[in-house]
């Protein structure tokens, strides 16, 4: 348990330079889906530390929902290299396999409800900018992992989390009620979410925060709750199998899977658009044949779908799979469309933005409270929103408002570290609230 020669009421303000720090070497050593085996056995040694129930690998993630893994080879190599990077291996051994991520508990001393908080730990398969005028470059904690790199924030998200978690590690004896924390790997490919859920990991929840930087709020100071056009999202690995042969000899015993495939993806971006909102359609990876004159008896692709509403998904779906069946049926192969990530559209639970705002205008370090703002794309917390809807409590996903220099995903990304206290604030006294 913490022991601290300071007010515990001031465990935020005291305790934000070492935040930033946490999130320095958070972004030193960045590792994408499935593999966050740094960030895991860091955040979870944290937690234990002080005084957390923690829980970790398996009773974390459902192992059904670990989709797109990565090969052993991959695996193990990211796991030796946060071993080599300091990670303790206490905390570490749970995650073997692509079991990441952290649920931790804390019980107060008071009654009270049960908040939940929600932060994504993964980082993005990108190449940081080793341009002195970035400032993890200019000031030494650049990615040590190369072609991985924090572009996306993840990193402040979990500084703030363990922030947010060591004030009310500091507070337990006035917290009312009980707190738990969602580190969450596998937010970018969408998968984690899915993971956490099937778990229960939702499932006792009188209220769930989380939240993101920047987007539509690029000044510090700025936050948002009334936020929508988030994007339902389907994602398929689609794999037609057909018969290969001697090009020349004997071509008409082939079975072109490669045809197939290519006849599948051009009609796929000729599905009609629909009245009642937008969608989207990609194909981002396509992978065929083997040589110059073997008719191709493999093709492979990924694809994603997306729609404002998920009725609208739901018709791109149904239309995308039609015309690969069609391909398929054309050219006389088999074909298996099997779903590698979801998202649906979920919305903010009104009574939580309606105190949420009048909790922000309370605190000096919110300048604007944005009236609302467009997400405009996917995100897969919006399952945990559904879940805990479903279940009869109330989520709320914030934005905290930071520039962003190069923009999300782009390898000059970086942010107002003072971004890490205005959330953690915020929190605190959203939660003080709620419970009373």
């Amino acid at each position: 348990m913490s022991s601290t020669n300071y007010k515990p009421e001031d465990s935020i303000r005291v305790n934000y330079p070492e935040a930033v720090q946490w999130r320095r070497a958070l972004h030193k050593c960045p590792q994408p889906s499935w593999l966050e085996f740094f960030a895991t056995a860091f955040v979870a040694e944290k937690l234990a530390g002080w005084g957390y129930d923690v829980k970790q690998g398996r009773d974390v993630i459902a192992q059904d929902k670990l989709l797109l893994l990565p090969d052993p080879v991959t695996l193990q190599a990211e796991y030796a290299r946060a071993l080599k990077a300091g990670a303790s291996e206490k905390f570490l051994a749970p995650a073997r396999g692509g079991f990441t991520g952290v649920i931790a508990v804390l019980k107060g001393d008071l009654p009270g409800p049960t908040m939940g908080f929600r932060f994504d730990i993964d980082s993005n398969e990108v190449t940081e900018a080793a341009d002195k005028n970035h400032l993890p470059a200019r000031e030494g904690f650049i990615s040590q992992n190369p072609g991985y790199a924090h572009m996306c924030g993840h990193d402040i998200h979990t500084a703030t989390g363990l922030l947010l978690a060591r004030y009310f590690a500091d507070n337990r004896k006035t917290l009312k009620g009980t707190v738990k924390f969602l580190f969450q790997p596998n937010e970018e490919n969408l998968s984690g979410a899915a993971g956490m859920i099937e778990k229960g990991a939702l499932d006792d929840l009188d209220y769930l925060a989380g939240g993101h930087i920047g987007l539509a709020t690029k000044e510090t100071g700025q936050i948002c709750f009334n936020i929508h056009s988030f994007m339902a999202l389907s994602r398929f690995e689609v794999t037609f199998t057909g018969r290969p042969t001697h090009a020349a000899v004997s071509p008409e015993q082939g079975k072109n899977a490669m045809l197939g495939a290519c006849n599948a993806v051009t009609n796929l971006y000729a599905i009609a658009r629909h009245s009642k909102g937008a969608t989207r359609i990609n194909v981002g990876i396509l992978q065929a044949g083997s040589t110059w004159n073997v008719i191709a008896e493999k093709a492979y692709f990924r694809m994603e779908t997306r729609g404002v509403t998920n009725e609208l998904n739901d018709y791109m779906v149904e239309k995308a799979r039609e015309v690969i069946e069609g391909a398929a049926k054309m050219y006389g192969l088999s074909v298996e469309m099997k779903p590698a990530a979801e998202a649906v559209v979920a919305e903010n639970s009104p009574e939580l933005i309606a105190v949420a705002e009048r909790v922000a205008k309370k605190l000096p370090s919110v300048k604007q409270v944005v009236p609302s703002a467009a997400f405009n794309a996917s995100e897969d917390v919006t399952l945990m929103l559904e879940r805990v809807h479903q279940r009869g409590g109330k989520a709320l996903f914030a934005l905290f408002g930071t520039p962003t220099h190069g923009g999300h995903h782009n390898s000059t990304f970086d942010a107002d570290e003072t971004v890490i206290r205005n959330a953690a604030e915020f929190y605190v006294a959203l939660q003080k609230e709620l419970a009373g």
